[in-house]
């Protein structure tokens, strides 16, 4: 593709990269590194370091071990709900954190339905915790993932396997490793930072300054010191921290060479032993028990009176439409640099001189796991105090973090696809002068059901956002995370269970409707 075509990819990219290299610029120009040291030598800096790496590897990890057998399940075998259970774990890798908090206490909290089962409470408050919720939200992300890896491989393979009569297990060895272990070092990378970056979680769950991470610091040292330089050295700290992980884990990955064909992988027989079978029925049950109860925990309000009052409560319906004016903007805006990263680097990918540079564009968009988000809409504030614009603007604030915070999940959602296209069809492409628009009414068909996906995930991540919405929220951008969150804070919790139901409720609608609009028949809901 000749870079005229490439244009508008440019300005994409060129867009998400200038504001974000704005916000952190305006962010350090208040930093004092003379008085670094001090942040430097401080013990509790480096207890927060090492329970945030520990933390962070312990959910990568957890999660990848059960999304692993997980996925083999779902995609060889046939069973009642397995639909449902699909859909399930697409709503709750986004589902709002705090709703998904709230569940997760209902079920495993002092006065929790553990407790009752088994008259000894559970010890959520601490690392048990935290690993719960972050498995709750990352090993379905893991499963899709991985299932997305199973359909890029060939027709045929599955067919030959089938009529030697392999087992599961050497079909696993044989065939699906191949592909699976190209896509989990930047699995593994994507949860890590997810964990290491996140603060939510941890600040609810964490139960006190010993299970502190690095983002929880960040948040106190902005929120309520107003620390710009502490906020800033600690920001600092974590970029080079996931650098330096993100560099291990891509220096011991296998390169990722797509195979040409676009077949999905067929569902031909396998011999399965006894093994296998308890394999899958246990892992299903581990699975089941870990994701289920909070959800019906969160959807038990929507049987008593309360609930239906609730309906009548403006402040409910006003929450609604700004959650709504923020996340589609949101997962639109991110949709579109993840396009434009997607069709830069493609176009890179096969070049001899640029592919290097196209691995680097791929791996930009997951560096914004590395900056927190309350980092870079403190640095947009200030850069737009600084331009002398009202703070009347920070609904774009919102909307643009939020479009960056969710790019990762996008990107992860279309570049297979997209790669797999070019693979094919570049020789094609190239003798007979497919470019642009042309191009893209060819490739539709293949690439909607990704950009439905990704467009749901952000929309949904957006949706759910609480701490950027938190440090600009007013009255007239109060969403439904942050109304709940008042709720809670003002222990009216009834009332906060029947708004996380709407809240569910909409996610729900939101993403069976962009998957089945833009992604057609085709999608995986």
């Amino acid at each position: 593709m000749s870079n005229a075509h490439l244009r508008p990819a440019w300005l994409g990219v060129s867009l998400y990269s200038v504001i974000a290299l704005a916000a952190l610029v305006a962010l350090l120009s208040y930093a004092s590194p003379s008085s670094w040291g001090s942040f430097f030598s401080d013990p509790y800096t480096w207890r927060v370091v090492r329970f945030s790496f520990m933390q962070a590897s312990l959910s990568a990890l957890l999660s990848i071990l059960l999304a692993i057998p997980m996925a083999s399940c779902l995609f060889h075998r046939r069973f009642w709900g397995r639909q449902t259970l699909l859909s399930l774990f697409a709503i709750s890798m986004v589902v709002p954190t705090i709703v998904a908090i709230l569940g997760i206490v209902v079920v495993y909290g002092r006065n929790g339905w553990f407790t009752a089962l088994f008259g000894q409470p559970f010890p959520l408050y601490g690392l048990g915790g935290i690993l719960i919720a972050h498995v709750f939200f990352n090993m379905p992300l893991a499963v899709r993932i991985i299932l997305q890896a199973y359909d890029l491989i060939p027709d045929a393979q599955w067919r030959l396997a089938s009529q030697l009569g392999f087992s599961r297990w050497r079909v696993f060895q044989l065939v699906e490793w191949h592909y699976l272990k190209k896509n989990l070092p930047g699995l593994f990378l994507l949860i890590f930072m997810l964990c290491f970056s996140g603060f939510a979680v941890v600040l609810s769950l964490g139960g006190g300054p010993r299970s502190s991470t690095l983002e929880v610091a960040i948040y106190q040292a902005l929120r309520f010191e107003f620390d710009l330089n502490k906020a800033s050295y600690l920001s600092l700290l974590q970029v080079v921290i996931c650098s330096v992980v993100a560099l291990a884990v891509y220096r011991f990955a296998p390169p990722v060479r797509q195979d040409v064909s676009l077949y999905q992988g067929g569902r031909l027989p396998l011999r399965s032993s006894k093994w296998t079978s308890g394999l899958d029925y246990g892992v299903l049950s581990v699975v089941l028990l870990w994701v289920l109860p909070p959800f019906v925990a969160i959807l038990s309000p929507v049987f008593t009176e309360l609930f239906w009052l609730s309906l009548l409560d403006s402040q409910l319906w006003r929450g609604l439409w700004h959650s709504v004016r923020i996340a589609l903007p949101s997962g639109v805006l991110a949709l579109l640099m993840g396009l434009s990263i997607a069709a830069i680097a493609r176009a890179w990918r096969w070049h001899p001189r640029r592919n290097r540079w196209a691995v680097r564009l791929e791996q930009s968009g997951n560096l914004v796991l590395m900056v927190p988000s309350l980092v870079l809409a403190t640095g947009l504030f200030l850069l737009f105090r600084h331009l002398g614009v009202s703070i009347k603007h920070a609904y774009w604030i919102v909307v643009w973090v939020n479009a960056v915070m969710a790019l990762p999940f996008v990107l992860r959602a279309i570049m297979p696809v997209m790669y797999q296209q070019e693979k094919r069809f570049r020789q094609l492409y190239q003798q007979m002068n497919i470019v642009g628009w042309s191009r893209l009414r060819i490739e539709w068909r293949t690439i909607r059901p990704a950009l439905a996906q990704g467009l749901a995930y952000a929309v949904l991540l957006s949706l759910g956002d609480l701490g950027v919405v938190a440090l600009f929220g007013s009255k007239g951008l109060e969403t439904l995370p942050m109304y709940l969150y008042q709720l809670i804070g003002s222990y009216r919790v009834e009332q906060g269970a029947c708004v996380a139901v709407v809240l569910i409720g909409l996610c729900l609608v939101l993403f069976y409707g962009i998957t089945r609009l833009l992604g057609g028949r085709r999608a995986v809901v």
